[in-house]
């Protein structure tokens, strides 16, 4: 897995533990290797959470079964180097109960994170307001010279606010809006409460959602989603909820278990066919390997050229930026990168970008670019911006050959990745990258640059560089093994025209924006000319801000 910061919590619903096999929750586990398990209230439900303690090897709680156990109780999360203790009341009631009890024990404790499932925010639209419920609770019990992190599974995942209330009355003073700001209370008389949701995100696969938290510092890290679907035998690409099914029936509920079924015996199944059969086969082997897997005999980006791409990757202050503050240039030939990073003047876009091409085309002129998903975000955006901000390096800007890996290998069906999902972090960590643990992602540098531009506070500039860094790096290791993975079986039809000539497994079975890691990206041809294709504006680690 990827190097994190700090011990990690897995935060899931009953009713993503509801009806999945075993097997499906043992994979999840041992893929995103939790320190610990919280099964979300508020509403008990002693069955899911008999479910979770067979399934994970790790500590497990249900905060609503805490009950009778004192205000609070710890769920320890042990590292290699410490333990740390997360502390979890079954509801607000138990710390209304015995309010001073509570602070001593949050005010002793590192981190300073309690999980509480029924506090909640609720929105009043004839006030045009929004209220914290419980608020007296927690200003009464929560310690007032630090912020509390409140975990509640009552919040979707990517909830971030900061709220300053009243110590006497709860009644609230202020609230931060700004997912990143430096978390400090008001005054003496307040208590700030950072409240972060680790519920299921709306939307497909809300109800079966999960959040993987993982500590740092005094708090919260940093927390990602996956769904359970991304786990198990319905991983494998085409494989949903009906044919995992059908496959229970015959006996099949694991991926080996899968493989190690006839092709003949799949391809009876309804709706899959030689063809599809032959690609769960491969889908499969490519999880369970963690090998990549070439489809076909199209040779990588740039694979034949006598110099290769440099791999590029920018940081912005979100999905429709007003300034390209970073951009990040690996060079795979001299293993050697180059960062320009805007520092002092974020009203001026265009220094980085006169510096970038400075160096570009007076160092590299000759030399392609390589991109992750590059078409949707990095191409598009420094094309407009270099037209507008140094428009006397435009043309030579567009005459750059110009590589999208994630458009040739999931775009073009050229490739099987062995990642939960198609972000860049998750293939190269299934690849084996070990990144420099940062904690960050797209979401954070960007909401960290806009504090910047609004305050003057400057960003730790080491570690958002470091974060670019390994962004770039990854993407040339994930090149790498797929330049030296598996190259296609002439002997199977697993060509795309083949494969499209199946029918498909889930016609019927599953949503059309499929999960996460299998979502389609564009087609293309000339990769120069791919973005007048794509009409998306998404960058890979932004999706959450």
């Amino acid at each position: 897995m990827t190097a994190r910061a700090g011990p990690t919590l897995l935060a899931l619903s009953p009713s993503a533990l509801a009806d999945r096999p075993e097997a499906t929750l043992r994979d999840l586990g041992a893929t995103l290797e939790p320190d610990a398990v919280s099964v979300l209230g508020p509403s008990r439900d002693p069955q899911a959470f008999a479910r979770a303690r067979r399934a994970f090897d790790a500590p497990v709680v249900h905060p609503p079964l805490e009950s009778g156990r004192g205000p609070l109780s710890t769920l320890a999360l042990d590292t290699a180097d410490e333990t740390l203790g997360v502390s979890v009341a079954p509801d607000s009631r138990a710390l209304r109960a015995t309010p001073e009890t509570v602070a001593d024990e949050l005010a002793a404790s590192t981190p300073c994170v309690l999980v509480c499932d029924d506090v909640t925010t609720s929105v009043r639209p004839t006030a045009l307001e929004t209220t914290l419920e419980h608020a007296d609770a927690l200003a009464s019990a929560l310690p007032r010279d630090r912020v509390t992190t409140v975990l509640t599974g009552s919040e979707p995942a990517g909830y971030d606010e900061l709220w300053h209330l009243a110590s006497e009355t709860g009644t609230v003073r202020a609230v931060d809006h700004d997912p990143f700001v430096a978390c400090r209370s008001t005054n003496e008389d307040a208590v700030s409460v950072r409240l972060r949701g680790v519920g299921p995100v709306e939307g497909y696969g809300e109800s079966t959602g999960v959040a993987l938290v993982t500590l740092g510092g005094d708090g919260v890290e940093r927390i990602e989603t996956y769904d359970v679907t991304d786990f198990g035998l319905e991983a494998v690409s085409g494989i949903g909820p009906k044919t995992a099914a059908r496959l229970a029936d015959l006996g099949v509920r694991t991926r080996m278990e899968l493989l190690e079924t006839p092709t003949e015996t799949l391809a009876d199944l309804p709706g899959v066919g030689r063809g599809r059969a032959r690609t769960l086969h491969q889908h499969a082997r490519v999880l369970e390997t963690g090998e990549p897997r070439r489809l076909t005999d199209e040779s990588l980006p740039g694979e034949n050229w006598s110099t290769p791409p440099l791999c590029l990757d920018i940081e912005t202050d979100g999905l429709s930026p007003t300034i390209i503050w970073q951009v990040g240039v690996y060079d795979p030939a001299t293993d050697e990168y180059r960062a320009f990073v805007e520092r002092t003047d974020p009203s001026d876009p265009g220094s980085v970008l006169e510096a970038f091409c400075d160096w570009l085309l007076g160092i590299h002129p000759d030399r392609a670019l390589l991109t992750w998903n590059g078409w949707r975000f990095d191409y598009r955006h420094l094309g407009a911006f270099i037209a507008k901000h140094v428009p006397y390096y435009a043309d030579e800007w567009e005459a750059i050959p110009k590589f999208d890996l994630y458009l040739w290998a999931v775009g073009d069906d050229n490739a099987m990745l062995p990642g939960r999902t198609n972000a860049l972090a998750d293939v190269a960590s299934a690849l084996g990258y070990e990144d420099a643990g940062t904690g960050l992602d797209g979401a954070r540098t960007a909401a960290a640059y806009q504090q910047f531009v609004r305050t003057g506070e400057a960003l730790e500039w080491d570690r958002h560089e470091a974060y670019c860094e390994d962004d770039c790096r990854a993407l040339w290791h994930v090149y790498e093994r797929l330049r030296d993975g598996p190259r296609a079986d002439s002997t199977a039809s697993n060509t795309a025209s083949d494969r499209s000539s199946e029918p498909s497994v889930e016609s019927t079975d599953v949503p059309a924006s499929g999960s996460s890691g299998r979502r389609r990206g564009p087609t293309s041809g000339d990769a120069r000319n791919a973005n007048e294709r794509s009409e998306q504006t998404e960058q890979t680690g932004l999706g959450d801000f």
